[in-house]
């Protein structure tokens, strides 16, 4: 399950064994950030400015991939809580649908982050897999594209975004999510993301200004991640989750927990 990217749920989009691998310490565009239109500049400044004061998100996620070479797609369902805590934000994924090539397999998988450890449990296996993501005991920045081990898509610095991204706005098309702008994320040439993605597509909630559907396409076109939150609102938005509200689910009780290290 990819759970994590660069810019967004890029949370949800790198395979599970890539989270604890060593940073990519590779430079990042070393030209300045390139001039970009009125509109991109005030999406991006409202999209930053929406992660002051962010405290909790809690919403509904559809999480699909394609691949193009193999033909198949994957499609999971549930819901995301995320807690922006004084050090290291905690999120909980819970998938409870999940759907490949058209059939229901009906098999429940979560993704809990405490701060600290990643835990992946997969009912089907009756297993939780743990690593080990803070070793230093330091905080972790999941919302920087340069150093966090999987960035989150909430909270993003526009400087970072153009440092990295040659950034347009797109006119509305059929079958965006409604009231939202589409913005198109080009890798520039020289950075360390171009190695990972051929685009990312974001479409920013004209309202919340967070994204509503994240689009990740890599490995030519052949692989499509496609992140969709249908149903954030503004009441979606620091609702008073705590940290309970994301503890080691019950569902957990006599799985076996092994550590991934």
């Amino acid at each position: 399950m990819p759970i994590r990217s660069s810019l967004c749920l890029l949370w949800l989009m790198l395979p599970i064994q890539n989270i604890t691998a060593a940073i990519d310490q590779t430079p990042a565009a070393s030209q300045p950030p390139a001039q970009v239109s009125p509109q991109v500049d005030a999406i991006l400044t409202k999209l930053e400015s929406r992660g002051d004061g962010l405290r909790d998100i809690q919403c509904k996620v559809r999480f699909t991939e394609e691949d193009k070479i193999n033909i198949t797609k994957t499609i999971k369902e549930g819901t995301i809580l995320l807690l922006v805590t004084p050090k290291n934000p905690h999120f909980l994924i819970h998938f409870d649908r999940c759907i490949l090539d058209g059939g229901l397999l009906g098999k429940q998988e979560w993704y809990l982050f405490d701060g600290y450890w990643l835990y992946q449990a997969v009912e089907r296996l009756r297993q939780v897999t743990k690593n080990e993501v803070d070793e230093s005991g330091d905080s972790i920045n999941l919302f920087d594209l340069e150093t966090a081990p999987f960035p989150l898509p909430f909270g993003q610095k526009k400087s970072q975004i153009l440092k990295h991204f040659d950034v347009t706005l797109l006119p509305p098309a059929e079958g965006d999510p409604a009231n939202t702008d589409h913005l198109l994320c080009i890798p520039k040439a020289d950075s360390r993301v171009a190695k990972k993605y051929e685009k990312l597509e974001f479409f920013v909630d004209k309202e919340v200004h967070l994204p509503r559907r994240v689009i990740m396409t890599k490995n030519k076109g052949y692989e499509i991640n496609t992140a969709d939150f249908p149903d954030l609102s503004a009441h979606s938005l620091n609702s008073g989750l705590t940290k309970k509200d994301l503890a080691y689910p019950s569902a957990w009780d006599g799985y076996e927990v092994v550590e991934d290290k």
